[in-house]
């Protein structure tokens, strides 16, 4: 098996290889050399965290073509802060600014455990749920379902969802069905009931022009991972959208006392974030592409000489521009193994090193985006071993 460098070995810890993508759980993606210089700098002063933050707003927005913007600890704390600010729109939490915080705390403060009189229903279609969108509720939202799982909603329903108690609605980009409304259809509805629209584009990127798509659409505040394609530290994420909507946010979020309070960003990871940032805004993208596929086809050859193994090469697709993006490889163990794909899925993550793969659809899914010089070879031989052990 083909070496390869372990920084964790010293403190007694397997090798992890991230033939899974950019997974939160194995920590997201790795950062350019210039990050982590950046972070350093960062360490060696101190700083008023509000002025990082309105600097680090002004990038986002001048990156994204938002009003503003507000650097957040990963993308769910964005979707916290999103949520927050929509439920105090409208309140007497928008005469403040981000100055003597003991002068509106007890405002701020009131979610999520106490919403009398504050509007903070969120519409959001059920074929669009998902497991983030309970970040909404952590905020002290409540979550109204429109249409089905299986048919999706109608403009009519989603129409007549909205009522006095509603705040905004709720957009997840990576949502599976098919049937549901689109960003520009669910944003004319929001807006002809006066309330916006957030819109979860977590995993949006690679293409970087959707760091604008989502607002231009009609959102109101869009979300961003930064430590995922962006390349930024993993606890790191992005709010951009409207100006009255950050503001409110802003006074949700550490260093102040709201429900963002415990979501702190420390200095360098919010210089290390814009870094990353300005770095992702002058990658050649299109040049990443030839790179995996030479990768994911070498799998393939190599997988597909173990008897009985079928390794093919599918294109990972947006559903809104069908467009080619990752080149993931499905790889399926022959029946005479007697082994699952579950099985297979679940040896390669427990076994040594432990390899992060995906499985669904009855495959094994390896992405090739984030291997690192050696791993082919390790994943290659420890199918080969796993399935020769059931012969």
């Amino acid at each position: 098996m083909s070496p390869r460098y372990n920084p964790y070995e010293k403190y007694g810890l397997r090798l992890v290889v991230n033939a899974a993508g950019t997974f939160t759980s194995v920590g997201g993606s790795i950062a350019a050399p210039e990050v982590f210089k950046a972070m350093e700098d960062a360490s060696k002063s101190f700083m008023h965290i509000i002025w990082l933050q309105e600097w680090a707003g002004k990038e986002i927005a001048k990156a994204t073509g938002a009003e503003a913007g507000f650097p957040t600890s990963g993308a769910s704390s964005a979707l916290i802060l999103a949520a927050a600010a929509c439920i105090f729109k409208g309140t007497e939490l928008e005469n403040y600014e981000p100055a003597y915080p003991e002068t509106w705390s007890h405002i701020s403060q009131k979610i999520p455990a106490h919403t009398e009189g504050l509007k903070n229903e969120f519409i959001i279609q059920k074929a669009n749920r998902n497991m983030y969108d309970h970040a909404v509720e952590v905020a002290g939202g409540h979550v109204i379902e429109v249409g089905s799982k299986e048919d999706g909603a109608t403009i009519e329903e989603l129409d007549t969802a909205y009522n006095p108690e509603t705040t905004a609605a709720y957009y997840i980009t990576d949502g599976n069905s098919r049937k549901l409304l689109s960003i520009a259809e669910v944003a004319e509805i929001a807006h002809k009931k006066g309330v916006p629209l957030i819109v979860d584009a977590a995993g949006k990127l690679p293409p970087k022009k959707n760091l604008r798509k989502y607002l231009k659409e009609g959102a109101d505040l869009v979300v961003f991972s930064g430590g995922k394609f962006m390349a930024g530290p993993n606890n790191s994420g992005m709010l951009a959208g409207r100006r009255d909507l950050i503001k409110l946010a802003h006074l949700q979020a550490f260093p102040f006392h709201g429900i963002g309070r415990s979501a702190k960003m420390s200095r360098e990871t919010i210089v290390g974030f814009v870094t990353a940032l300005k770095i992702y805004l002058e990658l050649d993208e299109d040049a990443l592409f030839p790179i995996w596929n030479k990768k994911a086809r070498y799998l393939v050859e190599q997988l597909n000489k173990i008897p009985e193994v079928k390794a093919e090469i599918k294109h990972q697709t947006t559903v809104e521009e069908k467009k080619l993006t990752t080149p993931l490889v499905y790889v399926r163990p022959g029946e005479g193994y007697g082994l699952s794909v579950r099985d297979l899925y679940i040896e390669l993550e427990t076994g040594t090193p432990s390899i992060k793969t995906s499985t669904f659809g009855g495959v094994v899914s390896l992405n090739p985006k984030y291997l690192l010089e050696g791993d082919e070879e390790i994943i290659i031989t420890r199918i080969g071993e796993i399935l020769s052990r059931r012969k």
